[in-house]
């Protein structure tokens, strides 16, 4: 459906379009945004529609460039003095496999206390319970 704009409405400053307004009865003006607001969709839809699309896919969801730069960030701050520049492009991508894969299910563990709380919002304080729920064996806690 396309928006088209308003017609001016006529100004009640002169008498003779007093005269002309009185004399014709008036169409109700029908705005676009009433016929859309039943054709639109609730809200939330089109976040379950991403979800369940995501979860059809096996591509790897964070790009391969920034995951790189990060991973090359972490060795330069874990080994400063080696001069470590280059890593195999297999195990860049198995790194970015399981990385992808604690995120997806830690986030899981946290909306599932989030519903728990009966909320349907993600807070911190689930993040933090799911970390501590997880002990100490876990491979963030270390």
């Amino acid at each position: 459906m396309v928006r088209r704009k308003r017609a001016p409405r006529p100004s009640l400053s002169s008498a003779s379009s007093v005269s002309r307004s009185s004399a014709t009865p008036s169409k109700k003006h029908v705005s676009p945004t009433r016929t859309l607001v039943n054709l639109r969709a609730k809200s939330g839809t089109k976040a379950l529609q991403e979800i369940r699309f995501l979860q059809k896919t096996t591509k790897l969801l964070i790009p391969k460039l920034p995951f790189a730069r990060l991973v090359r960030e972490i060795m330069l701050d874990l080994f400063p003095r080696l001069e470590i520049n280059r890593i195999q492009a297999k195990a860049l991508e198995a790194l970015q496999e399981a990385s992808e894969m604690y995120l997806v299910q830690f986030f899981e563990d946290a909306i599932l206390l989030s519903l728990h709380a009966k909320r349907v919002t993600l807070f911190p304080t689930d993040m933090r319970l799911v970390r501590r729920l997880r002990g100490r064996h876990d491979i963030v806690n270390r």
